[in-house]
């Protein structure tokens, strides 16, 4: 009789190694990456970015021959130089920077491009270097194109040192395909006979000279949508009923003389510069606008005659101006900002501080604006304020039944703005909640930090002083 092998507690019973089979061992065919369908592969590649996308090409000769229709060419000074490019001299990374993009340029095929992005300070004698990046791009018939040479913020800004632009190239090969374009630092000559782009939704300009009119070259562009001029040496800019499909126009500081708008379909409008004739047609539909006035002198008068007659329909209003503390010609406007619900001022304000009647015709908009629920002044005062009385009737009641909350930022406590504040406590009968805020909240120019801090700490002892009255505690938010 077979006797069982002993058990050892904890241990369970022994194990004949004899009594093993052996097992053989296989291994499973790994995966490769390049056995994937060419598909797959475009499309990982094309989620890739161009460095990552340029060491794959090393892997196979697959993704060589991948890499050579890369879609996504940007030449920035991030993708090409290393991180400490910024300093030293510009020349030898402009170098560099050349000899990467032809570098490149020289492995690749001229094919169906997605984007092409050159962004590099770069001058008018690497002319022959640019010319060759353009033309790779006409005849790769890329989408999206980006060629802004602008300078840094210590680089040359000498117009004659700017590189022209060959429009015709892209009107000849491409511009059919180009869906958005960006030019920075560039003359751009406009062909008498350049048909436009025919499926352009997006061109932005900056530090454009442009050579001809403008304004033939945009009704040819029959699907823009986004229109974006900044610092472009510009007379007259006038945007007809042609362009149905444009919903967002930006202009900013181009030294216009009068700005025309007659496109049906406008939902955003941005403008910064000077004082000039602003004329937008009565079928534009403008639901948010942004208006920056470059001006040493009170504008009032501007703002709430000419600006409000050209955006009389606005819901959504931003407005950043200088007014003086004393009244100069105030005049109502009979226009009413009707549908006016939102309003932002960033509002500089200079002279005297005991002076009010400046500050105080901003107690108009309540009668200007009947439908408006939220307001947000912004305000940057350039001398301190001095104790002072405020007057209980400075301004006519007229009762307000919609506003719902009011913000004041940079409340130094002037004189005008307390009996503002008052004001608008008073006469909006619907306030749910007011905020003053001492800070200067609007990304002006603010005084030294010292100066700075004995201003707010003003502005918080007058605001708890001459504000924190019993009547107004359950809407009243003095920050400090």
């Amino acid at each position: 009789m077979k006797t069982s092998a002993p058990v050892v507690c904890g241990q369970g019973p022994r194990i004949d190694r004899r009594s093993i089979k052996p097992f053989k061992m296989t291994r499973s065919k790994d995966i490769q990456l390049h056995h994937l369908p060419t598909d797959v592969l475009r499309r990982i590649l094309s989620q890739l970015t161009m460095k990552e996308a340029m060491r794959m090409s090393i892997l196979s000769k697959k993704w060589r021959r991948f890499w050579k229709c890369y879609p996504k060419l940007v030449f920035t000074r991030a993708t090409m130089c290393r991180s400490n490019a910024t300093t030293g001299p510009a020349k030898p990374w402009r170098t560099r920077f050349i000899r990467g993009v032809n570098s490149i340029q020289r492995q690749l095929k001229s094919s169906n491009l997605n984007k092409f992005v050159v962004k590099f300070a770069l001058r008018k004698r690497h002319t022959p270097h640019i010319d060759r990046w353009v033309n790779f791009c006409a005849s790769s018939m890329a989408k999206h194109v980006v060629l802004d040479l602008c300078p840094g913020p210590k680089g040359s800004t000498d117009t004659d040192d700017k590189y022209s632009f060959p429009l015709h190239l892209l009107g000849a090969s491409g511009g059919s395909c180009v869906k958005s374009l960006s030019l920075g630092f560039v003359y751009l000559a406009l062909p008498p006979d350049h048909r436009g782009f025919a499926n352009l939704k997006k061109l932005s300009l900056e530090i454009v000279h442009v050579t001809g009119d403008l304004g033939r070259l945009l009704p040819k562009c029959a699907v823009l949508e986004w229109l974006s001029l900044t610092r472009c040496r510009l007379d007259e800019l006038s945007i007809g009923e042609e362009l149905s499909r444009l919903r967002c126009l930006q202009v900013k500081y181009c030294m216009l003389q009068k700005l025309h708008v007659r496109a049906p379909n406008l939902a955003m409008f941005v403008f910064a510069g000077r004082v000039i004739p602003i004329l937008l047609g009565e079928s534009v539909k403008i639901s948010e606008a942004t208006v920056d006035l470059v001006t040493s002198s009170d504008c009032f008068n501007y703002v709430f005659t000419d600006l409000v007659d050209a955006l009389s329909h606005v819901p959504s209003l931003s407005i950043g101006f200088r007014i003086e503390t004393k009244v100069i010609n105030f005049v109502k406007n009979r226009t009413m900002l009707t549908n006016l619900r939102r309003l932002v001022l960033k509002i500089d304000i200079v002279g005297s501080p005991e002076v009010t009647g400046g500050i105080l015709r901003l107690a108009y908009l309540l009668e200007l604006a009947p439908a408006l629920e939220e307001l947000v002044l912004h305000m940057h005062c350039f001398d301190s304020a001095i104790y002072g009385e405020p007057r209980e009737d400075a301004y006519q009641p007229h009762p307000h039944r919609h506003l719902k909350t009011i913000k004041m930022t940079g409340f130094y406590g002037l004189l005008g703005q307390v009996e503002l504040e008052l004001y608008l406590l008073r006469n909006a009968t619907s306030l749910e909640r007011m905020i003053i805020d001492p800070v200067v909240r609007n990304n002006w120019p603010i005084p030294p930090m010292g100066g700075a801090k004995q201003d707010i700490d003003r502005g918080t002892s007058i605001a708890l002083n001459k504000l924190s009255r019993q009547e107004f505690r359950k809407v009243l938010d003095i920050l400090y």
